[in-house]
């Protein structure tokens, strides 16, 4: 077979290769009941549901986290009285547990993709995994028919194999074997439970693929950055991936060993390496890899199906899990950063983003700030503030905050570069998020798939004007976008003075061993050299370091 490439949408970053694993559906009996056992086939449909409910809940304590509210949601499925008398009805017409339990969860999962709200609409796998999962349990030995069950185990334990199926729940992904590498599904949306669970795992994952990628056989590519899924690729792309899914399992036996030796350049200039995380599997692997703490830690994503706004005690129990790992350590938890690709049901129609939108509604800011302080107590707790646009700004928050809590704001826009002077002096550190800040620079939609390199003059001099105004109030620079775990841009950023970089997980290890091979006094001559001046239309829009 030629090589083939399908275009999907990234959910999940990474590369990787393998043996295709189709996971099809299972053929259920659909023969009417007759009427004296439909009683006792009630019970069975029931029985499966609580059994259901009951592995998710063991499978979320096993797992931890943001993925382990993410995965307790389908207990809550399992006991809706809505759900549970649809299957009953099903079951009192004749139909067997299996099967009603497939049509009632095919039915609500109908309805919910059926809304016209994309961020609820992707859910509907959820329902339907949640389903499976029962269709599996009804059975009196409770074990998987081999065309719907998850992937067992091969006699190879070595052998890579990428999963490839119409849609996946969180549940699922959580409970893959080792040896798949990579996930390829035909539906399904980047802000899924199954995508953000995976992006934890490190899994790369390619969604939206259509129906055709169902077909697939053989030797597999996934490339969970670009979206894009190669069926029989040719020897050269196939040896390429292959080295590069090896350089990478390298890399991280490599930081592993290397986790006891500090992050400083040949010349003796320290910088700080930390993890960007939003579950304990993030942290736990973070710190196996030496960061020293966490640098950004997002708390939205446990909350993105969310009806109102999360309460004291639903931010507590998001967040405490991971800090509880963090006792004397750094500890930089964001504030909920919602809006954009991050808006919860709620929130549909919102045009606010991040602390804007928090200082609107004071007192859900309120809950979740009493929340981080007192989850946080056993920390060196930071408070970040996202999307930031002026130092009255920061002010707001600090004011709602105990004295002596560190205060971070973010410089995601070219309003907040405009204003880095005021920001950096009202905030105890700043940290620049290169993701947004290289999208506003240069004029990109962020989420329309357009590149926006860190590395672009004009980023690269609204960088440069954030380090002078931080280092000119002597207060410390962070990096927290991917920037910060590039090589290209890594000796840029420590050259502008950032002395925090925060990574993912599984770059910790890459990043401060590249520290290590720099020099710090080369960086510093490089910067002052460049004295950049940029401009754009006849106007200057942003000066480098020394200009």
């Amino acid at each position: 077979m030629a090589e083939q490439a399908l275009q999907g949408l990234p959910a999940s970053p990474g590369l990787a290769i393998g043996c295709a694993r189709v996971l099809g559906g299972a053929t259920v009996a659909r023969d009417t009941v007759p009427d004296e056992r439909r009683p006792a086939e009630v019970e069975r449909a029931h029985a499966a549901l609580r059994a259901a409910a009951a592995e998710l809940e063991a499978l979320a304590e096993r797992v931890g986290g943001e993925e382990a509210e993410i995965i307790r949601a389908g207990v809550l499925m399992a006991g809706d009285p809505v759900l549970v008398d649809d299957v009953e009805r099903a079951v009192l017409d004749g139909l067997p547990a299996p099967a009603a339990l497939e049509a009632a969860t095919a039915r609500h999962a109908g309805a919910i993709a059926a809304l016209d709200d994309g961020t609820l609409a992707a859910r509907a796998e959820d329902v339907r995994s949640l389903g499976r999962r029962a269709m599996r349990l009804v059975s009196a030995e409770g074990s998987p028919p081999a065309a719907e069950g998850l992937p067992a185990a091969s006699n190879d334990a070595s052998a890579a194999a990428v999963l490839v199926a119409d849609e996946l729940g969180p549940a699922d992904v959580a409970e893959l074997d080792p040896e798949i590498v990579g996930i390829a599904l035909a539906r399904g949306g980047p802000t899924a439970h199954a995508a953000i669970v995976a992006r934890g795992l490190g899994l790369p994952l390619v969604v939206g693929l259509g129906a055709g990628i169902l077909e697939a056989d053989g030797q597999i590519m996934v490339d969970g950055g670009e979206g894009v899924v190669v069926l029989s690729p040719a020897d050269d792309r196939a040896g390429a991936a292959a080295d590069a899914q090896e350089a990478r399992r390298a890399e991280r036996a490599q930081a592993l060993a290397d986790r006891a030796l500090p992050a400083v350049t040949l010349d003796g200039h320290s910088v700080r390496v930390l993890v960007n995380a939003a579950t304990r599997a993030e942290l736990d692997a973070g710190l196996a890899a030496g960061a020293e703490g966490v640098g950004l830690l997002r708390t939205e994503l446990a909350f993105l199906d969310a009806e109102t706004w999360p309460t004291e005690a639903q931010h507590r129990a998001a967040i405490a899990p991971v800090l509880q790992g963090l006792a004397g350590r750094t500890a930089t938890v964001r504030v909920l950063d919602f809006g954009a690709d991050k808006t919860p049901p709620f929130l549909a129609g919102t045009h606010e983003r991040g602390l804007e939108l928090l200082l609107a509604h004071p007192d859900a800011l309120d809950a979740q700030l009493r929340a981080v302080v007192d989850a946080g107590r056993d920390t060196e707790l930071r408070v970040l503030l996202p999307m930031v646009e002026t130092a009255e700004q920061v002010h707001a928050v600090r004011a709602r905050l105990p004295h002596g809590v560190s205060v971070g704001a973010m410089i995601e826009t070219t309003g907040a570069v405009a204003n880095a002077a005021a920001i950096a002096a009202a905030a105890d550190f700043l940290s620049i998020g290169t993701n947004d800040l290289s999208h506003a620079v240069l004029g990109s939609d962020r989420f329309g798939g357009a590149a926006a390199s860190a590395t672009h003059p004009l980023v690269r001099a609204a960088m440069a004007a954030t380090a002078r105004a931080a280092a000119a109030e002597r207060k410390t620079l962070e990096v927290c976008g991917e920037a910060a775990s590039e090589p290209d841009a890594v000796p840029l950023l420590v050259g502008l003075g950032a002395g925090e970089l925060s990574v993912g997980a599984a770059r910790v290890g890459a990043v401060r061993g590249w520290i290590r091979a720099l020099r710090y006094d080369e960086l510093l001559q490089s910067r002052n050299a460049a004295g950049e001046r940029v401009e754009r239309d006849g106007r200057v829009v942003a000066v480098g370091p020394e200009a």
